[in-house]
């Protein structure tokens, strides 16, 4: 097994109206995911990884508190966005001889840490694999998920896995978890050129405005790699609170996500293919 230190944990928060002290309310947002990114990032640091936070406006409260759990790297993002955010922690992460292996989850994700790195990253360490992404147990998951979360994101996960079949040779029952989040590779410069590039689209008018978040927040260090790697060359409680219209939000947030990474998924194959409808152009990386 590898030495903890050499398995670099990457994490991005932000949490403007975190607070210190018990839960006032369910739908305190903040207050309930930041608290879980605090659990997470002391866990990494219990076990030993090398854990690499990228912050953006986060209340002061957190950040101390962060701070003082100490022998972690933290450094505020210049971007809201998570795009550039996640690509400075992949070159830190990256930049200590000793890290082998680079995983990245969402900070509120706490059991990735607590009960499961081991298992997503032993594919790479047995030479198996450069890249894992880590898959939910799909009956557990519908039972222990809202039913709209668990809907939204099977549907996107189809769909996403029938675009890539079309673009990509994936093995007979090969199948993606692709709206679960975390993701290991190994940190060699072949793999990691992939999460360094960036792409943006040469028309962003034309993309849906249904879609939640800016072209590229969630594909450019995530999903684009994942392809580009395939393309033959030679937290229930608060996601369930309902109060206000806060329903209505997670579903169009959701909905949003699923139509962002397939639409994604579509123009980045006409790029990887030269179609004529292509909009995307790389702006960074060989």
């Amino acid at each position: 097994m590898l030495n903890p230190k050499s398995i670099a944990v990457v994490l991005l928060t932000s949490y403007p109206a975190w607070y210190s002290g018990r839960v006032k309310s369910v739908g305190d947002v903040d207050k309930i995911r930041g608290d879980l990114a605090i659990q997470m990032i002391r866990t990494g640091k219990v076990k030993g990884y090398r854990v690499i936070v990228g912050d953006w406006a986060s209340s002061v409260e957190f950040i101390d508190r962060v701070d003082k759990i100490g022998k972690i790297i933290l450094f505020k993002r210049e971007h809201k966005g998570r795009d550039l955010g996640r690509r400075k922690a992949y070159l830190l992460a990256a930049g200590f001889k000793d890290t082998k292996i680079i995983l990245k989850t969402e900070p509120e994700k706490v059991s990735i840490v607590e009960k499961f790195i081991s298992q997503i990253i032993l594919p790479i360490i047995n030479r198996e694999a450069d890249i894992v992404i880590a898959n939910r147990n799909p009956i557990l998951f519908r039972e222990t998920y809202p039913g709209f979360m668990w809907k939204s994101e099977m549907a996107g996960n189809k769909v996403y896995i029938n675009l890539l079949r079309r673009l990509c040779k994936l093995r007979q029952g090969q199948n993606f978890d692709i709206f679960f989040g975390p993701i290991a590779f190994r940190n060699h410069p072949r793999v990691l050129r992939l999460f360094l590039e960036r792409y943006k689209y040469v028309s962003p008018t034309v993309v849906s405005t249904d879609r939640y978040g800016e072209p590229g927040e969630l594909s450019n260090c995530y999903l684009f790699p994942i392809v580009k790697a395939l393309y033959p060359k030679s937290q229930k409680q608060n996601e369930e609170y309902i109060k206000n219209g806060s329903i209505g939000k997670f579903k169009k947030k959701r909905n949003g996500q699923y139509i962002a990474i397939i639409e994604d998924l579509k123009y980045f194959r006409s790029y990887l293919t030269k179609y004529s409808d292509n909009i995307l152009n790389r702006i960074y990386g060989a």
